[in-house]
């Protein structure tokens, strides 16, 4: 059934990082969702439309409020083609053609029971570049631009007209409400927003356990005082149990029927479920022990390559030992002789009589000359045994790059095949819950139909019991 669901927000160059706006338009039309692109005044192709907000980022002062999100539940009552029709009407009414929007609607896969459209709305006028919608202003700046005060509930009023509209013109009787169910009237208890994330974690990996976060803002959430220490998915149903059991007890008698109709539904939707649930779950552990099994070989053969570097390096530093030794003593022989020369007896005197200096330049200038040779071939040396040992090095690895390499290409086999198999059970558990759904459709039209022939019947009765009475009160005969 249609439900009402219009969430807002913002993103600002104060409060979000760079690129933030041009990331969301790439997640809006990301090609694994299938979307059906929507927009005004933008790129269509999804990186287009995220260059064209980067420019125009780019451009805006500092602490400049980038655009507005807003995420919309579409009506599954609805078509395709009715639902995007919906939401360009929807827009072109909010944006009277005067500033850029971007949407996504995402109704397909994972999302086929869940339609919904992410928007992107660029508030700046394409003529003036000022700001149109002001979404972020004070109700008392709206009042006095001509707006309505109150921008969200503006936004949340036209979503719910719109939709409704639209419900109405396609001939279905379901509507949607923004209003509280306690302000509505009815007596259920409200049920809880299942994240895509929470529920692919309970159908496929494991049963998660809530934690308390905080959202965007700031504001700590208390799950696990929310979820009542249930899952999310455990918590959603057991509110909707609560609420069918409620109904299963009203003194109206369609409530009640469909009330225990939908709680029959239910149950069998459960079992699949619960059966699917395991299977999905072996699958996620059949593909985690496979890549498990095979980081640990990958960690043996990093373990074995750094182990042979370690021994390749040391053979390297012990073959060059003698010379390394050789060339130290060498040269330590060599600065003896210098040094033994310039301590000659005439030499220490003709220096100490060379008022000129000479002498004693070119003594500073031999020891200089001694110490750049040595240095040279120090130099010299060190680059030939980095050379050697870097090749020894390179050896290794391309002896190691090899057996990765074989690594990798039996992991990719074994993860392609295991794929293909876990497609093929994908594929399988999708037909067994459109198979579902289409016993739950016939059901529900079979209901109906009883439904229907039972008020007609009551009707015809209700109307003899009328024509009855009133020939009784015309003094016609009495029924025996």
């Amino acid at each position: 059934m249609a439900i009402y669901s219009c969430n807002i927000a913002s993103i600002g160059k104060s409060t979000h990082a760079g690129g933030t706006a041009g990331a969301h338009l790439s997640y809006i039309g990301r090609p694994t969702a299938e979307p059906v692109i929507l927009c005004e005044h933008m790129p269509e192709k999804p990186l287009e439309a995220r260059q064209w907000m980067d420019r125009q980022e780019g451009d805006d002062r500092k602490n400049a409020r980038l655009g507005d999100k807003i995420r919309l539940a579409l009506p599954r009552e609805l078509t395709p083609d009715q639902r995007a029709e919906l939401v360009r009407d929807f827009m072109g009414q909010l944006t009277q053609g005067r500033v850029p929007w971007y949407a996504g609607i995402h109704q397909t896969g994972e999302d086929r029971h869940n339609p919904h459209a992410h928007v992107f709305v660029r508030d700046r006028d394409i003529d003036s570049n000022k700001r149109v919608l002001r979404l972020s202003d004070s109700s008392r700046d709206r009042e006095k631009a001509g707006l309505e005060p109150k921008a969200v509930e503006w936004v949340r009023e036209r979503w719910e007209t719109v939709c409704n509209s639209h419900l109405e013109r396609a001939g279905h009787e379901a509507r949607i409400d923004r209003r509280t169910l306690e302000a509505q009237g009815i007596e259920r208890t409200a049920t809880i927003h299942i994240g895509p994330r929470a529920q692919h974690i309970e159908n496929n990996v494991q049963r998660p356990v809530s934690k308390v976060k905080k959202d965007g803002r700031g504001r700590e959430i208390d799950y696990p005082m929310i979820d009542a220490g249930r899952t999310r998915l455990e918590r959603h149903a057991e509110i909707i149990d609560m609420n069918l059991e409620r109904n299963v007890r009203s003194p109206d008698m369609v409530t009640r029927t469909w009330a225990k109709w939908e709680k029959e539904q239910r149950g069998k939707d459960r079992v699949l479920e619960r059966e699917l649930s395991v299977d999905g779950r072996r699958r996620t552990l059949e593909r985690r022990r496979l890549i498990g099994q095979y980081r640990g070989r990958f960690g043996e053969l990093r373990d074995q390559e750094k182990a042979e570097q370690k021994t390749a390096a040391a053979i390297t530093r012990e073959a060059y030992a003698p010379a390394r030794a050789r060339l130290r003593d060498r040269q330590q022989q060599e600065r003896r002789d210098l040094a033994k020369k310039e301590s000659q007896v005439f030499r220490r005197i003709a220096v100490m009589l060379d008022f000129t200096g000479t002498l004693r330049k070119r003594r500073d200038e031999a020891r200089k000359a001694l110490s750049r040779v040595h240095k040279g071939e120090r130099q010299d040396f060190a680059r030939n045994y980095k050379a050697d040992r870097k090749m020894q090095q390179e050896a290794v690895k391309a002896d190691y790059a090899a057996a990765r390499q074989d690594i990798v290409q039996e992991r990719d086999q074994r993860l392609a095949s295991m794929k293909e198999r876990h497609k093929e059970a994908e594929s399988q558990a999708d037909n067994r819950r459109q198979d579902r759904e289409a016993d739950r459709e016939r059901d529900r039209g079979q209901m109906t139909d009883a439904l229907r022939a039972f008020n007609k019947d009551a009707s015809i009765g209700r109307s003899a019991d009328r024509a009855a009475a009133n020939d009784r009160g015309r003094g016609g005969p009495s029924p025996a």
